[in-house]
């Protein structure tokens, strides 16, 4: 395996937005698995938690909206 750098907040959070949609490739979950492996999954955990968070709060702001103009 070579050797990656850390990953920075932003390089986790589109990691973890990359496979909620089952888009990442290779080299990032490569990266992202050396990375748990020496640190521990403890940042992906509470980033997951995070932007599953962001995104109900978006659907539940796009839905406050369609209902507003539905009216």
């Amino acid at each position: 395996m070579s050797e990656y750098k850390d990953p920075s907040i932003f390089q986790i959070a589109f990691s973890l937005l990359a496979s909620f949609f089952g888009v990442q490739n290779q080299a990032n979950m490569d990266r992202d698995e050396q990375y748990i492996e020496k640190n521990g999954i403890k940042v992906y955990i509470i980033m997951g938690f995070f932007l599953v968070f962001c995104l109900l709060l978006t659907l539940f702001g796009i839905v406050k909206l369609v209902m507003h103009f539905a009216v």
